[in-house]
């Protein structure tokens, strides 16, 4: 490409030499031949006439052909940039410094922003933007006359909310103005990793302080007064007790992390819903639970293949969130149907019940609709996303519903 593009520099220069070499060598032979071969001066002169007309039609074709070779040369050399701009993964752009109208706009760019052919770029790239960008870069690439190296930044962009990493330079364009070149990878995902981590250190640091709050206490108060035995044994229940709380969190940490790089392994073995149902009741069926599951199974279900115990922990953490919503003298159902050529296991509460907007967005990472410390139920919001990750794996649905 290097080697090309010299060559189409120079383009004009070997035409023009080309040209005049052919004039004065056409001029020199012929008015010398046509002296040699013709002495009748009437004679000579209309030649001379011929002669011309045939010199402009020789050097017309002889033009046109270099002329074509090199648009040929210039638009391959385009055609492959544009190849290697349309192939990135990245929308590129180049807006003139001056009026912001658009010069070019790679095919992922046209994909995403539409028509922009005659546009500026704030028009076109931004949601209702009638003017000059405030976050423009412009006065960062050229510094009193200066052009100064790229400029690397990132912005959420005003159409699609997606977040994109910027990396603009003003350059000289073909026609002699400067125009800014950007190239704007997307990065929402590294975003949403960003945040997922973030949430993570928030919901499971608060969660982690609760139960080693009561680890260290009732350590603490056992090794310094040295209580009775009832006394003792009641303590011991509770460190017991938080300590398997304190295990599942870390557990559930652990398995989401595997579930996600899907490298937790599952057996699929032939399962009866009605056996699942019945374990999971079974589980629910003493303390405080007792009496609250009413269940509700359909005849001649189908079997189905599934990992035992990872359906049993998705049952299991949609039965604990419904208890755990739900007044203390409300029931909770649980069922399973044969729907659509599926299996269909449903759990209803009568709890405090779901916003809309956020039906979508509890069985993201972490996710919890009350997110502050003061929350009156405790998790990390991790049981809904493991559910939601254990039925993707077994190629299946998950969702909720609320009035």
């Amino acid at each position: 490409m290097g080697n090309s593009y010299r060559s189409i520099r120079i383009a004009p220069l070997k035409i023009a030499v080309l040209y005049a070499f052919i004039g004065a060598l056409w001029i020199h032979l012929s008015d010398r031949v046509l002296a040699t071969l013709v002495k009748d001066p009437d004679m000579i002169s209309r030649l001379q006439t011929y002669k011309g007309w045939f010199y402009v039609l020789v050097t017309a074709v002889v033009l046109y052909l270099l002329i074509r070779h090199y648009t040929n040369s210039i638009q391959s050399q385009f055609n492959e940039i544009q190849t290697i701009f349309d192939s990135l993964n990245a929308v590129v752009y180049v807006a003139d410094l001056e009026t912001q109208e658009l010069l070019y706009l790679n095919r992922l760019g046209e994909q995403q922003f539409g028509e922009w052919k005659g546009k500026r770029c704030h028009d076109v790239l931004q949601q209702s933007q009638m003017e000059k960008c405030p976050f423009c870069t412009n006065d960062r690439l050229v510094v009193d006359g200066v052009l100064q190296p790229p400029h690397i930044w990132e912005v959420q962009n005003t159409i699609n909310h997606r977040w994109y990493q910027c990396i603009d330079k003003a350059i000289r364009w073909p026609e002699g103005q400067l125009v800014r070149l950007e190239v704007a990878i997307d990065i929402t995902e590294t975003k949403e990793l960003e945040r997922i981590k973030r949430e993570l250190l928030s919901a499971v640091g608060h969660e982690l302080r609760t139960p080693l709050t009561a680890v260290l206490g009732f350590a603490e108060y056992l090794v310094e007064y040295d209580p009775p035995t009832e006394e003792r044994r009641s303590y011991l229940q509770i460190l017991l007790d938080e300590s398997q709380r304190l295990n599942r969190l870390i557990d559930n940490v652990l398995r989401l992390n595997r579930l996600k790089a899907r490298r937790e392994s599952y057996l699929m073995v032939p399962l009866r819903p009605e056996e699942l149902i019945n374990s999971l009741v079974e589980k629910f069926s003493s303390g405080a639970t007792q009496n609250r599951l009413q269940v509700h199974i359909a005849e001649d279900l189908p079997i189905l293949l599934g990992d035992l115990d990872g359906l049993l922990l998705v049952l299991e953490n949609l039965v604990s969130n419904a208890l755990k919503f739900s007044p203390q003298e409300e029931t909770v159902e649980i069922g399973a149907r044969f729907e659509n050529e599926e299996v269909l296991f449903w759990i209803k509460d009568r709890g405090v019940g779901i916003p809309a907007e956020e039906l979508d967005r509890i069985f993201s990472d972490f996710y919890r609709i009350d997110n502050s410390d003061q929350r009156q139920t405790g998790g990390a919001g991790l049981g809904l996303t493991l559910a939601r990750e254990i039925i993707l794996l077994h190629q299946g649905r998950i969702w909720t519903e609320s009035s």
